[in-house]
């Protein structure tokens, strides 16, 4: 078995623990809040953790009197007065496997210096560069990926930006949903592998991955799942905005893995219609259980009632399929050629 899938496998386990965490220091968590009531927050990110910062920003912007923007850690270092007002008086918080990618550290240190900003660390590796930056440290190591390409880690970190904003927002409904995705996570991968490797073996060579809302940084992950571990291009667009230009290169050979926000059936069913006749294979995922826009798989999320938490589950499927499509085009998804698990410049 390949260091990447069984990490995969272990993300269930990884998200109980994470969970136990979350519950566990949740007094630390509200204390901070209360000892830094800013309603204005930054996240910071390279790659994938840029991508996790932009599903946690548009998820705290959308609580009542909330300003949030996510910022790549590179953007900010190549020009930070043209972010010091974007970034003056907030909470800034950084989501991230090491704790030691360059572009990150140096960011948190010159905001610490400038603007004098609380920061929160989410962090999967115990040894890091960010831990004496940070006034809340939140240290899940047992979601710290070994191999080159984030699984499990991201997902943590995403279920961990859920559980944080809902200490932030005294926001149970969405404690709950993120716990009924976890919880559900294992179930979720044993149901659908089969029919992941049945998806794997079509006839495809890139992927595109179409979502909203709470879950567009997740989603973008997914589309990079594809992109890092199959060596094939993988695309993120929002629903309806793909029929603006991007739709034209959508062809027979494009695998798109659509998420489905519950509540609007005819704008988003056209949209899936539209890329049915397009030709390729395409995936839906939703609540429902029936395949009802007669795509080549569609895959059920149960039970868990915030839309946002659905990214948890809806990961899954863009990792291990790309896993199996990496396998079955003789690659090896533990080693992609000129990628390394963090950056750190000179």
């Amino acid at each position: 078995m390949y260091l990447t899938e069984s990490e995969i496998l272990d993300t269930p386990k990884a998200l109980e623990k994470t969970c136990r965490y979350f519950d566990e220091n949740e007094k630390r968590i509200d204390e901070f809040f209360e000892k830094y009531p800013l309603r204005k927050f930054t996240f910071l990110g390279c790659g994938s953790s840029y991508m996790l910062s932009e599903s946690a920003a548009t998820l705290f912007s959308s609580v009542r009197n909330t300003a949030a923007r996510a910022i790549p850690a590179g953007d900010y270092i190549v020009d930070p007065d043209f972010w010091y007002e974007t970034v003056k008086d907030s909470v800034v918080v950084t989501l991230s496997r090491s704790g030691r990618t360059s572009e990150v550290v140096w960011a948190v240190e010159k905001i610490k210096e400038t603007a004098g900003c609380p920061i929160i660390s989410v962090c999967a590796k115990e040894e890091n560069d960010l831990t004496a930056l940070s006034d809340l440290e939140l240290m899940l190591p047992w979601c710290y990926d070994e191999s080159v390409c984030q699984t499990r880690t991201v997902t943590n970190l995403y279920a961990a930006s859920l559980l944080l904003l809902s200490r932030y927002s005294k926001n149970e409904g969405l404690k709950k949903a993120a716990h009924a995705a976890c919880a559900q996570s294992g179930k979720f991968q044993l149901k659908y592998r089969d029919t992941l490797a049945k998806i794997a073996d079509m006839d495809w060579d890139n992927a595109v991955v179409l979502a909203d809302g709470p879950v567009c940084g997740i989603a973008a992950e997914a589309s990079l799942a594809f992109t890092e571990i199959s060596m094939l291009t993988g695309r993120y667009f929002h629903m309806l905005d793909y029929r603006h230009g991007p739709v034209v290169v959508s062809g027979k050979r494009t695998l798109t893995l659509i998420l489905l926000r519950p509540g609007e059936e005819k704008l988003q069913g056209a949209m899936v219609r539209d890329v049915i006749r397009r030709g390729g294979p395409v995936v839906t995922v939703s609540d429902r259980a029936e395949n009802v826009y007669g795509a080549a798989s569609h895959l059920q999320i149960e039970n868990v009632g915030d839309f946002s938490a659905w990214g948890i589950l809806f990961i899954y499927v863009a990792q291990m399929t790309a896993l199996l499509k990496s396998v079955a085009l003789g690659g090896n998804p533990d080693a992609p050629e000129g990628l390394d698990a963090y950056i750190e410049l000179k």
